[in-house]
C-alpha cells in the first residue's frame, strides 16, 4: 500500500454500518435521513452527513473493520511517508498527489491537531486543490492550504 492512499472509508461504511446500525442513535438518525431523502442533491448532503458520522466512530474507534486498517495505522502510515520523504529529500521541491485523509494527516503534523480536528480536516480539503508544507529537519510547517489559483471557474470548487 503507497503510504499515501486514502483510508478505506468505503470498507469502513460498507462493513462497519450494520453494527453501527444496531449500536449507535447517531448512525440510525443519519442513515434515516439518508434513506428518506428526497432527490439527489438531498441524496448527497445526507449521505455525506451518514459518511461523517460512520468515519467519527471509525476514528474514536468505536467501530474496527476486520482486515481494514484502524485510524491509527492509517495515521501511522502517512506518518511514515511523510518522514521517508523528508529523510530523502535534502533540498529541492517535491510533489505528492493525494487525497483529502492524508493530507489532513499532513495538517495534523504541521499543526498538531487532534484526530478529531484531523478528521474535520478531511471534511474540508477542495478537489485539486494543492496545500504546501516546508519541512527542514524536525520542522514541519504549513504554508498554504487548500489553494486553487489554477481553477478559474467557481463551479470546479468541490469537495467529494
Amino acid at each position: 500500500m503507497n503510504a499515501f492512499d486514502e483510508y478505506p472509508g468505503d470498507l469502513v461504511l460498507r462493513q462497519g454500518l450494520p453494527r453501527l446500525l444496531e449500536a449507535s442513535e447517531d448512525v440510525r438518525r443519519a442513515h434515516k435521513t439518508f434513506q428518506d431523502a428526497k432527490d439527489s442533491t438531498e441524496r448527497r448532503r445526507m449521505f455525506q452527513k451518514l459518511f461523517e458520522v460512520v468515519i467519527s466512530k471509525w476514528v474514536s474507534g468505536d467501530v474496527t473493520v476486520a482486515g481494514v486498517e484502524s485510524w491509527d495505522e492509517f495515521c501511522a502510515r502517512v506518518g511514515r511517508g511523510l518522514a521517508n520523504i523528508a529523510n530523502g529529500t535534502s533540498s529541492g521541491d517535491l510533489v505528492v498527489f493525494t487525497s483529502g485523509g492524508p493530507i489532513a494527516v499532513a495538517l495534523r503534523r504541521a499543526l498538531h491537531l487532534s484526530h478529531a480536528d484531523t478528521l474535520q480536516m478531511t471534511w474540508m480539503s477542495r478537489n485539486a486543490s494543492f496545500t504546501e508544507f516546508l519541512s527542514s529537519g524536525d520542522r514541519f510547517t504549513l504554508s498554504t492550504f487548500n489553494a486553487t489559483p489554477h481553477l478559474d471557474d467557481e463551479s470546479l470548487l468541490t469537495y467529494r
